[in-house]
């Protein structure tokens, strides 16, 4: 039986992007006949899974400062990897997510030591990344060898597989004779179930963002918004689940509810339940080629979608008709197109009845299997 290696910073019971992205891929590998095992960080230790091995060290902090976060990469990059050194014998291949960026890399980097062929998946690409939010100089040295680190990466693996169109195309253009390919994605079907597209609403019309807000997203805006919204019309009501900077509880505006982090089933059930998801980005060249994958949560939940700014993720909503999009991110445009869709339920049906036609194109567990099938 062929071994597939996993190596991924997050997986079950982590309700996050990179373990929801993860776990299909574990379950379909498995169907086709692979022997699977997933590398991860000690979040996953106590799941009694035999096929998790887990680190010493936990996932790498995204509210840390840079130096830290680093320092947490590195540290978990090297334990997997000498993890997957020392299985080096019961390996036919690696499949390694990125990011984290240096975690990753140091993965590649022993996968290679030890002559197991791997596929580098990355789903935000550094070092651009870091020179958009304003960390690195695109001229300077460590920009330099960050790049080249990439390149390495990219040039001993046996294919670099990404989740947007966008991100295809400029990897190509960077490294033409390499080997890029398009995994999207996309929502659970096991989890989002076509049930949810019947699931009642609630009595106020709700919308609602989900997952993380890191440094690719703009706390002030989503206040500034929700703000606006109360002050025109505080029946509409405004629903934030996951792990939040500690800065909105203490501006919580009164038309607000924080839910913590929870299991995609009981996500799930939450997105279904409201009438409109967000999902607006910081206007950063990187967030071009970006779609986030909160946004395929809110297709599977058979919810239109906010997006903004102008991007492959913004475009494809206007183009499919799943929502509304915004070239450029103003709170009392947002807050003026939620005000006329609450008013005018003809649209919003509208926009409902294109997100139930065009999400059968986005289960994960459908572009995993075409996937494998292909190249395995």
């Amino acid at each position: 039986m062929t071994a597939i290696n996993i190596v991924s910073s997050e997986y079950v019971p982590i309700p996050a992007a990179a373990a929801s992205r993860v776990v299909p891929w574990v379950e379909e590998l498995s169907k086709l006949g692979f022997d699977v095992r997933i590398f991860t960080s000690k979040a996953s230790k106590d799941q009694g899974d035999p096929i998790v091995i887990s680190s010493f060290f936990g996932i790498p902090n995204n509210k840390a400062p840079l130096l830290k976060r680093f320092l947490q990469e590195v540290l978990l990059g090297l334990d997997l990897g000498i993890r997957i050194w020392l299985n080096r014998k019961h390996s036919d291949g690696c499949i390694i997510t990125s990011p984290p960026f240096f975690m990753a890399c140091i993965c590649a980097f022993f996968a290679k030591q030890a002559n197991i062929p791997y596929i580098f998946d990355v789903r935000d690409r550094y070092p651009r990344v870091l020179a958009d939010l304003g960390y690195l100089n695109d001229f300077g040295l460590l920009h330099s060898i960050l790049g080249y680190l990439e390149s390495w990466i990219y040039s001993r693996a046996q294919l670099v597989t990404t989740v947007t169109n966008g991100l295809v195309s400029e990897l190509v253009s960077s490294y033409p004779k390499r080997n890029f390919q398009l995994v999207r994605n996309g929502f659970d079907e096991l989890v989002f179930t076509d049930e949810l597209l019947n699931f009642d609403k609630r009595s106020a019309f709700t919308v609602v963002y989900h997952g993380r807000l890191g440094r690719f997203y703009d706390l002030d805006t989503y206040l500034e918004i929700i703000k606006i919204i109360h002050d025109l019309d505080s029946s509409i009501r405004f629903i934030m689940v996951g792990e939040l900077p500690q800065e909105i509880y203490l501006n919580k505006p009164p038309n607000l509810q924080i839910l913590p982090a929870m299991k995609l089933d009981s996500l799930s059930k939450i997105l279904a339940s409201c009438h409109l998801g967000i999902c607006l980005l910081r206007d950063l060249p990187a967030m071009k080629n970006a779609f986030p994958a909160k946004a395929y949560d809110y297709i599977g939940a058979g919810i239109p979608i906010l997006a903004g700014p102008d991007g492959e993720f913004s475009q494809m909503v206007e183009e499919l008709n799943i929502g509304i999009s915004f070239e450029k991110v103003s709170a009392n445009k947002v807050a003026d197109s939620i005000l006329e869709i609450k008013n005018k339920k003809d649209n919003w049906s509208k926009m409902c009845t294109q997100v139930k036609k065009n999400r059968k194109n986005f289960g994960r567990r459908k572009i995993a299997q075409e996937f494998f099938k292909r190249e395995l």
